[in-house]
């Protein structure tokens, strides 16, 4: 049974107002001014012109040689590799538009899943504020690179797909392997904005495993051996080849970690052993403090995983390090955004109760903000939820809910049965 046109209007009337959507009338519509005011309020610098720098420091290259702004943002487009060169790209009409709508704090250009964050005030979460710290460059060009190459990965997590596990679309989806254009060719190209590069970023699949990357770190070790190169792992793979790569370039490590019990972690994250990736987080964590870069745990808060979040907060303040929670959308069985009402009045009750953690230094102090935003998120879930089933808007088969494009609510669903 579908919702009719009267009840899908209330539905979506409410979600604008919920979330106090500004109406603006003009070309361009930016987040409402006391959103903005509030997030600058927590930047480390305060004079920010925009609430993004984006697409004026970063390219992002994913699968199938299409190159966007950010991560976060895989609908708008600024081209395709090789049809297009990475000098086109990025000094193209494309990213020019983007670049203006931005400085106007407008995130229709397919920033929506931000736009959700900043509505909900989830400011320490939300992606734009990773891009506040590297530098403008002069020269126009991008102060840091993404690369998301190849889905090679030796892991087959719940949570995932065959997009981003070469294992999964292999063994779970019986698909042939990803055809990616990425070539000699396009790392040469790369050697013009080597020498203007702050930082860059690598992507899985499993990082250490991508053939590609070890001829980019080369190049970038040889011709700006002071960029950051951060890699995010799944802490599988420490081998020689890597310790040597390490030893010779400035690494940040960011490591994916989704439990801290064995049979739930090696439940969620299907071909891992949690005590072998224990020992290399070790590892890792002992080169990056020698090292004095960067070192942080990633975890996807889900319905298998909600109850260890505080034993994440403790964890990560003894190894020093911080913890950053990232949202799931997707799949909806492993998602807590779309829970009963109920059962995420229950998470949240289970969250204040343990949320009395150390705060002695300024690391344990953002982790803390940390687990407060998530606290705050799974708040707003509850308190939309609730607002749903006044008006049986809620519908039990959460299996059945379709992704729809609301602007202000990233992803959330338009509650159809079918």
């Amino acid at each position: 049974m579908s919702i009719n046109a009267k009840n899908y209007q209330l539905m979506w009337k409410k979600i604008q107002t919920f979330f106090g959507k500004a109406k603006d009338n003009t070309h361009y519509k930016p987040l409402d001014k006391k959103i903005v005011t509030a997030y600058n309020k927590t930047r480390e610098n305060k004079n920010h012109k925009t609430v993004c720098y984006a697409p004026e420091k970063m390219m992002y290259f994913g699968h199938k040689g299409f190159v966007y702004a950010c991560t976060a943002n895989r609908s708008y487009v600024l081209g395709r590799f090789p049809a297009q060169s990475i000098q086109e790209m990025w000094f193209g009409e494309k990213a020019a538009k983007l670049r203006k709508y931005i400085r106007h704090n407008d995130l229709t250009l397919g920033c929506a899943n931000c736009e959700t964050q900043f509505c909900n005030q989830n400011f320490h979460i939300v992606k734009a504020r990773q891009y506040d710290t590297q530098p403008l460059n002069k020269s126009k060009y991008p102060s840091v690179l993404s690369f998301e190459l190849s889905n090679t990965c030796n892991l087959e997590c719940v949570m995932c797909s065959g997009t981003y596990s070469s294992s999964i679309r292999k063994n779970r989806e019986k698909l042939p392997p990803l055809p990616t254009p990425y070539d000699a060719n396009f790392v040469a190209q790369l050697e013009a904005f080597i020498p203007h590069l702050y930082e860059t970023k690598f992507y899985g699949g499993e990082p250490f495993l991508v053939d590609i990357y070890y001829d980019i770190w080369e190049k970038i070790v040889r011709i700006n051996p002071n960029v950051i190169i951060q890699i995010q792992t799944n802490a599988t793979i420490l081998n020689q080849r890597v310790k040597n790569l390490l030893e010779n370039g400035t690494f940040n490590i960011n490591i994916s970690l989704d439990s801290l019990h064995k049979p739930t972690y090696e439940s969620i994250r299907k071909n891992a052993k949690l005590d072998k990736v224990l020992e290399n987080i070790a590892y890792f964590n002992e080169y990056c403090k020698k090292q004095n870069t960067f070192i942080g745990i990633s975890v996807c808060p889900m319905r298998q995983n909600w109850c260890e979040m505080p034993d994440f907060i403790d964890f990560c303040n003894e190894l020093d390090v911080p913890v950053y929670f990232h949202t799931v959308w997707n799949p909806l069985h492993c998602s807590l955004w779309n829970l009963p009402a109920a059962e995420l009045i229950e998470i949240e009750k289970f969250l204040k109760q343990k949320n009395h953690f150390s705060t002695k230094t300024s690391l344990e102090q953002d982790n803390q903000k940390a687990y407060n935003d998530l606290l705050r998120q799974v708040t707003q879930w509850k308190d939309y939820a609730l607002e749903l089933e006044k008006e049986n808007l809620f519908l039990e088969n959460k299996e059945h809910w379709q992704y729809t494009n609301h602007p202000i609510y990233a992803r959330m669903a338009a509650y159809e049965n079918k």
